[in-house]
């Protein structure tokens, strides 16, 4: 027999769990769009390095974290408001005027729940940026070579021959 989940045992007296899930999941998907700007500086060193790195030259590379830049504070903030909302939790907690029942649930189950799936995202996105910025410098990589190799050729095998 499945119990249904009874919001009100969530969330303080007068407080709307459902609202503040709500409310969680938006700053979540605000944070994850901004993220994105991720994949527009990996895309805008590709098109700046690959001509040169086609032609030979050596080309400076931005390192993980100049590219990563702010791309995750948006869920670092979102995990340090949940911890601001647990605090005015108990705060209406302790203005109740009846004691309720199982007062750290009601006072943390939101905002523990914000904090773990905004860390979980940004791990996940952390992993995910961090294979894509791998993948941009083995192509760049790969480009370079051939042509360094196409020119080391050129030149019949190196210095000496």
């Amino acid at each position: 027999m499945r119990r249904k989940l009874d919001w009100k045992r969530l969330a303080p007296e007068g407080v709307s769990a459902k609202r503040e899930l709500a409310y969680t999941g938006v700053a979540l998907a605000a944070s994850a769009l901004w993220s994105l700007g991720t994949l527009g500086r990996l895309g805008k060193e590709f098109d700046a390095l690959a001509p040169q790195a086609a032609q030979g030259k050596a080309v400076a590379l931005t390192g993980f974290q100049g590219i990563l830049g702010t791309a995750l504070f948006g869920f670092y903030l979102t995990a340090i408001a949940m911890v601001f909302l647990a605090m005015w939790h108990y705060a209406k907690l302790g203005k109740a005027r009846e004691k309720a029942d199982a007062p750290h649930i009601r006072a943390l189950a939101v905002p523990a729940l914000g904090v773990m799936t905004a860390l979980c995202l940004s791990l996940i996105l952390t992993l995910v940026y961090h294979g894509l910025f791998l993948e941009n410098r083995g192509r760049l990589e790969e480009i370079f070579n051939r042509a360094y190799g196409a020119g080391y050729a050129e030149n019949g095998g190196g210095i000496n021959a």
